[in-house]
Order: C-alpha cells, then structure tokens, then sequence
C-alpha cells in the first residue's frame, strides 16, 4: 500500500491541478454513485425476494391445501359407496359438495398466484381439477335424486381412478418445483450476503481514497508551494545558484516553479532539457513495452475463446443485431450440413437457412424462420425449444439475448434422449397392463404403515372387494379377526428379515368372498439402499384345488 501511495504521489506533478482536482471529484462521483446503485439495487433485491418467498409459501400452503381437499371429497365418495340407505348417502353427498366448493376456490385462489414459467405445468393440473370436481359434482347430484348405488356405477371406474392418480402427479410434480425454487431463494440470499459485503468495501475503499487523497494533495500540492515560497524567498536575499524544487511539474506549481527558475543561468536550463528528454524517452520505451504487453494479452484471450468455442459439447451460433454472423462453431456446421463457406463470420443467417431449406433440413420457408427469430431477438427473452427436422433427428435449440442487441444460440441433437423416453413409456405401460392381467392375485403394502398401496384385477376377485376399498387400509382394517393379526403378523416378520423366503400357506375368511386357501409369496421392495419402503404379495387361491382335493 505504502509503494503505491508512494507511486501515485510521484506521478501527481504530470497532472495539472484542474485535472487533479477533477479526477478526484470524478473518482469520488464514481463511487458514490456505485454505492447508491448498488444499495438501491440491493433494497430492490430484497423486496423481490420476499415478494417470490410470500409466492412459493402460498403456493406450498396450496399443494397443501388441495391434497387435503382432495383427500376428503376422496373419503365422502367412500362414504356415499359405503352408505346403507339413501339418506345416509345424502349426507355425504352433502358434504362432499361443500368440499368441492371448497377445493375450487383453493385453485382459484391458487391459479392468480401461477406465474408465467409455471403456467405450463399448471395449466393440465387446472384440467384435470375440473375434470375431478365435474365428475365428483355428478356423483352427489346422483347419489341425492337416486342413491349410492347410481353413484357407485358411475364412480367405481379405472377412469375415475385414473384422474386421482393424475392428480397425486401434478402435486408431486409442482410440489417439486416449488422445493427447487426455494432453493434458488436460498441461494440468492447468499448472493445478497456477498453484495452486502461487496458494498461495505467500497464503503471501506471512500473512506481509504479520501485519506489518500488529503495526502497526495498536501504531498503534491501544498508541501511543493511552500519549497517554491521558500527558495523565492531565499532568492530574494540574493542567492541565486540555487535548483528550484519542482520544476520539472507540468501543472499550475510547474509553471510558478520555471517562473521561478528564469532568474537562473543557461546552464541549469541545459540540464534541466536533457533531464526532460532522458524522462520523454524513458516514457516512451513503457508505452512500447506495455502497448507489446496489451498486444500479446488480447492475441491470448481470443485464442482462449476460439478454443472453447471449437470444443463445445454443442453446436452455436452467434449473431448480431442485423442478422450476420459472429460466431460459428464446426459443430454447428456438422449438423445441419452447412459448408464453412456458407456458416463464416460475416455470412447472414439468410444464406444459412436457405441451406438448410434445400437440404430439407428447415420445415418452414426461410423467409419465415427469419421472421421469427427477428421477433424473438426483438423480444429479448431467453427461450428454449424443440423441434423436429425432416430427416427424423430432434433439435434442442437455447436462445439468449447479448448486450447490444446480438443474438447467442445453442443447438443440441436431443433424438436419443426424446426416443429413450418413449421406450421407458411403453416399458411401464406394460408392466402395469401384465400386472393386471395375470391370474395370481398382487398386492404391495407400504413398508411402514402395512396399509395397501397397489393391487391388481385377480386381487379384487380374490377379496371380492373393489380396490378402491382395499387401498388405504391395513389388512387388520381389511379383514376380520384371527385373519388381519394372522397377515400383519406374518408382514411384519418377513419386513424384519425373520420370515420364510419360500411360499407360505394360509387359511383367510376375505370380506366379500367367505373363506379361501391361499398360497402367499412375500418379498420386500428397496428403493436403493435401506431398509424397504414397500412389501409385495403374490397370492395364489387353491380353495378349488383343495376343495376337489377333499
């Protein structure tokens, strides 16, 4: 700090003091005017923080809300299954019209909260809302003009079930995103924690400037004018062969120093010229030097540049406010075919799209594509889109705006990714269509509260009860006594690791189809490492076998 103090007090007397006094001015401008942008930037900062906090808490609160919501318009459809008369299932009806009601306003309420970004994804959990509280409408006005059995008929359905297990989905799904953006917040306030520090230093570095500056000024400016006073004095009384401080400055204290030195001989003015020339030519070998320096460093930096933009992963490209071309990298020429004579800097993104055009890579005209993206680069907002090219391959392509009006694009074959997904569709719809049609009767309970979680069609027969009944409860609630304590306990022992791998017979009375013989092959599900989350049941019925048996 000392040897810059002392460099920038050196270099003050090739400053006038107009351009001292200016710069110093400037400088402290500069820097108050940071400070106050960057505190009213922060103060902005913090209110659209807790303007997002309120919105993702309201929104978590919502999830909340409607899941419980849809719960207990759930359990009243249960109520109005399980009603004995009419009446009773008017009641439930009842109910279940003031939940509805209550769960429109929830969404409602919800849906003025759903910002642009999240539209998308909440516009199908909106559909499938509606669709719910429709169908839900139906079946208490139903279950009031008719009964529980017309409601029954029109609500025990894979449709209807379908729809809630949509549902559980999307609130998964939003439930998930709002967790993400908590994290983003969280994130922020860190970022906010190191502009408060950001800010203190330059708080820290006026306070510094201005000791440095009181100094310089006194070094350069007041302790030179009293060397000046004093030699004129001495000069006065009659000495005359005397070097006169200072006067080598090219400032206001320069000019009163040679004024000074005219009352001198010819011989200090000679040396004096060959001092100036000596200092020109020094000068003069550091701008050489360091304008060679400046050279070097910016030839570095765009070869640093051209290399990363040669080796990315994906194609680019990047335009400027007109249209032409900055930037292209071979990756981008690779893929749609485009020859460098073509994708150069300084081409028009025109030439490029009419290419790819004739090699039928573009399916719109090129005259529309460029207005397009003319509107896009207008807009300047960053997008994301996918779209599909006439040879079959699917393009990823992230578009961003830059300062100055220019226009930055990523392109991505993303074929491979789009495809492996439709596969692991079709792979679990048919694991959920073999589940269902097999004769063997599947049922998995979850690890901790043994309730049923999922069963299939043969376990329906087997338990001559429709899942909608059997899902939720523990077989203890499912089945009477010694049956439940018999099932949970043998649950619990093969959970424990201290049950029979093999298949275990078994004697139950199910609620809707009297007693059976089963056969009962347990395996526990981990998901990962750990203990198991869930237990599945593969139940055989030999009640026929054994009754010809007998």
């Amino acid at each position: 700090m000392q040897e810059l103090l002392r460099r920038f007090t050196k270099s003050l007397p090739s400053f006038s003091l107009n351009d001292k006094i200016s710069a110093a001015a400037a400088a402290f401008a500069v820097l108050v005017a940071l400070f106050t942008l960057g505190s009213l930037a922060a103060l902005r900062e913090q209110r659209l923080f807790h303007d997002r906090f309120e919105v993702l808490a309201a929104s978590s609160r919502n999830i909340e809300r409607a899941n419980a919501a849809i719960y207990a318009v759930v359990m009243e459809s249960r109520g109005i299954y399980m009603s004995p008369d009419r009446n009773a299932a008017r009641r439930y009806a009842d109910s279940q019209l003031v939940k509805l009601g209550q769960l429109t306003k929830i969404v409602e309420e919800w849906q003025e909260l759903v910002t642009v970004d999240d539209a998308s994804l909440f516009a199908p959990f909106k559909q499938r809302i509606d669709q719910f509280v429709t169908f839900r409408t139906e079946m208490a006005r139903r279950t009031i003009s008719v009964g529980s059995s017309a409601a029954r008929e029109l609500g025990d359905n894979d449709d209807n079930r379908a729809v809630r297990t949509a549902l559980n989905e999307d609130l998964e799904r939003l439930s998930r995103l709002y967790d993400d953006r908590m994290t983003e917040l969280d994130a922020a306030a860190d970022a906010r924690g190191l502009v408060a520090f950001y800010l203190g230093g330059i708080g820290v570095l006026l306070v510094v400037l201005i000791a440095a500056a009181a100094l310089a000024l006194r070094r350069g400016v007041l302790m030179p004018l009293l060397d000046i006073a004093r030699v004129t004095d001495r000069i006065a009384s009659g000495r005359i062969k005397l070097t006169i401080p200072h006067a080598r400055r090219h400032d206001e204290i320069g000019r009163v120093a040679h004024a000074v030195e005219t009352f001198q001989n010819g011989v200090f003015r000679i040396q004096e010229l060959e001092q100036h020339e000596l200092q020109f030519e020094q000068q003069q070998a550091d701008v050489l030097r360091e304008r060679d320096r400046l050279e070097q460093g910016a030839l570095s930096s765009q070869q640093r540049l051209d290399a990363a933009v040669a080796n990315m992963a994906q194609a680019l490209i990047m335009l400027d406010s007109f249209g032409y071309v900055l930037v292209v990298n071979e990756q981008y020429r690779e893929l749609y075919g485009v020859p460098a004579s073509i994708a150069r800097p300084g081409a028009h993104v025109r030439d490029i799209l009419a290419h790819r055009a004739r090699l039928g890579l573009l399916r719109e005209k090129p005259a529309d594509f460029l207005a397009a993206l003319r509107q896009r680069m207008k807009d300047g907002k960053p997008t994301t889109t996918e779209f599909e090219l006439g040879d079959g391959r699917i393009i990823r392509v992230c578009e961003r705006p830059m300062a100055g009006g220019g226009w930055i694009a990523t392109h991505e074959d993303f074929t491979v990714q789009r495809r492996n997904e439709r596969i692991l569709a079709r792979a679990e719809y048919f694991l959920a269509a073999l589940l269902e049609n097999i004769p063997q009767a599947v049922l998995a309970k979850d690890a901790q509260s043994l309730r049923y979680v999922f069963v299939n069609r043969a376990a329906e027969t087997l338990f001559g009860l429709p899942r909608t009944e059997i899902i939720g409860r523990t077989p203890r609630e499912l089945f009477s006594e010694p049956t439940g304590s018999i099932l949970e306990e043998a649950a619990r022992e093969q959970l424990a690791g201290r049950g029979d791998d093999e298949a275990q017979a078994h004697n139950i009375v199910t609620p809707g189809n009297g007693s059976r013989d089963i056969v009962v092959r347990r395996l526990p599900i981990s998901i990962g490492e750990g203990e198991p989350k869930f237990l599945l049941s593969i139940i055989e019925d030999r009640t026929a076998a054994q009754r010809v048996a007998a």
